[in-house]
């Protein structure tokens, strides 16, 4: 018996039947799909990411939904549907939506990642049964801070881990820069420290150094040169984020056992 695509949608998205349990376990093992939340004044932003969590490159294709149920019973469906590549060990932001903290009625948001053969691989959703008034869970929310001076959290705030700026010349600001805004756009949630120092180095150059956690990184000797900084950030992102993800690895592991 064949089933019709929007079937196979409603399964995915509402989980109707145990299939879904069945193949749960098939997603987010090679490229995680994930909804991160960033709270604003006005609206609730959800944005879609991609994570991959292998060494390999790989051609995808995302589906991100939002599903309005309103006061009647009638749902309303709107997605946005693109191709895009990710690199081994990356992270990208992929497309987002804001939710107006009066929009009334249920509202799911789905993300689905597929491989190049139409496959699903990743999946994520989120239930708001109070529309933008709903509680979400707090682990899911963007929350950045620039330095180490970032003013202390308050009494049961827990906020991820920072950036800190060690840097001693102009060259070794703009790698900060560089590497931060890229941190920032690809949605980066992270609980450990990433601390970018600089020393003095040879001649008139300086040593810049990455860390994870107090774990060296990615290490370089500096130029000013702009596209040369941007590699190094990019690389330094990469390395970063690899780490991250043995780290979570190493967790889940010990989790199991």
């Amino acid at each position: 018996m064949r089933i019709s695509a929007f079937l196979v949608v409603t399964i995915l998205v509402f989980g109707f039947t145990p299939i879904v349990s069945l193949h749960a376990q098939f997603y987010n093992k090679e490229v995680k799909a994930e909804i991160l939340v960033e709270k604003g004044s006005e609206f609730t932003t959800f944005k879609a990411s991609a994570e991959n969590l292998t060494p390999s490159d790989y051609p995808l294709q995302y589906d991100f939904m939002i599903f309005k149920t309103d006061a009647s019973g009638n749902t309303s469906k709107s997605n946005q549907v693109e191709d895009f590549f990710i690199k081994g060990n990356d992270k990208k932001l992929l497309a987002q939506v804001n939710i107006n903290y009066n929009d009334e009625g249920e509202i799911i948001i789905v993300l689905l990642l597929y491989d190049k053969d139409g496959k699903p691989i990743g999946k994520d959703r989120i239930v708001l049964e109070d529309g933008g008034k709903s509680e979400i869970d707090p682990k899911r929310e963007q929350r950045f801070a620039a330095s180490q001076d970032q003013a202390k959290p308050q009494d049961g705030f827990v906020i991820n881990g920072l950036v800190i700026q060690n840097t001693l010349t102009k060259a070794g600001r703009d790698f900060y820069r560089y590497f931060y805004s890229e941190y920032y756009n690809k949605g980066i949630v992270s609980a450990k420290n990433i601390t970018i120092d600089e020393a003095p180095g040879r001649g008139r150059s300086t040593r810049i150094s990455v860390k994870v956690a107090d774990q060296l990184v990615w290490q370089f000797f500096s130029q000013p040169r702009k596209e040369f900084l941007k590699n190094m950030a990019n690389t330094a992102l990469d390395r970063s984020i690899a780490y991250l993800q043995r780290l979570q690895q190493q967790k889940e592991q010990i989790t199991r056992y």
